[in-house]
């Protein structure tokens, strides 16, 4: 819920012009959370909130930039769709998100925001007007960083030509 704040926060006092914004809340956010936010959106031209959708990739496919926390399936759809990602991990419960955005940061890939920096309005402001101009994550030179499917398809395409040697029988009676 910090991110969404965080962000609703900076597109309600931003001086700079911001890309318009999707928010997706999720299905499992209270609906007195989920109501708050859309009546703060209200009067915010650039913002639209869409309380869940199934097909989030199509979302994601057509947006100039993505913000997220970076858990692992959205993560691998962000690498997937190849854009300009800033990321802002939890720490709590665990610290897998903030370990996986600052491995990813140093690659290259994307950008990290700490949620430590919450609720400092400017960073965020300074983060999502950034984004727009960030590199996608293929600039970075990672090789075979989406070449997953590729390599379990040859393999088994490998596999299933190899000449398929049988056991031996062994002889009645030995």
């Amino acid at each position: 819920m910090e991110l969404i704040d965080w962000v609703l926060r900076a597109y309600e006092a931003h001086d700079q012009p911001l890309f318009p914004a999707v928010i997706v809340l999720g299905p499992f956010m209270a609906t007195e959370h989920q109501e708050s936010f859309i009546a703060r959106t209200e009067h915010l031209r650039d913002v639209h909130i869409i309380r869940f959708t199934p097909t989030i990739e199509n979302l994601m496919d057509e947006a100039v930039a993505i913000v997220g926390m970076g858990g692992y399936n959205i993560f691998c759809e962000i690498l997937s769709f190849n854009k300009p990602t800033l990321l802002v991990p939890r720490v709590q419960p665990r610290r897998e998100q903030a370990i996986r955005a600052a491995k990813a940061e140093s690659a290259g890939l994307l950008s990290v925001l700490s949620i430590d920096l919450y609720p400092d309005v400017d960073a965020m402001v300074d983060a999502l007007a950034r984004l727009p101009r960030q590199a996608p994550p293929s600039v970075a030179g990672v090789d075979g960083l989406l070449d997953g499917l590729d390599v379990i398809n040859n393999r088994v395409a490998d596999f299933i030509s190899a000449p398929q040697t049988r056991p031996a029988r062994a002889a009645a009676g030995e």
